[in-house]
């Protein structure tokens, strides 16, 4: 009898004995930025091209051909800006945290 795969878990994974869930989660916290850049780009282009052209019959075409310019710029800064964040997140995490009286 075969053991059944996770639907996600890499074959690999279970070849090696690692956690397939682990690999999963490492997957999915590196590709986290694109898909949060890609729908913040999406909505921020929407917002500018509307304001900046007005809204008509043609805003969905003006905002796909601003969307596809600014897509592949906004998961290159997702990346690039990705450790600076992270270190301004916990600073501020560090920074607000309840006091004890």
């Amino acid at each position: 009898m075969t053991e059944r795969r996770r639907v996600g878990a890499p074959a690999e994974a279970i070849a090696a004995g690692l956690d397939p869930e682990a690999v999963v989660e490492r997957r999915a916290h590196r590709l986290q930025p694109a898909f949060q850049a890609t729908g913040m780009s999406a909505f921020v282009a929407l917002v500018v091209t509307a304001i900046n052209t007005g809204v008509d019959a043609q805003l969905i075409a003006r905002w796909w051909h601003a969307w596809r310019l600014a897509l592949p710029a906004a998961i290159v800064a997702a990346y690039l800006f990705r450790p600076l964040a992270w270190w301004v997140a916990r600073l501020l995490a560090r920074w607000s945290r309840p006091r004890a009286r």
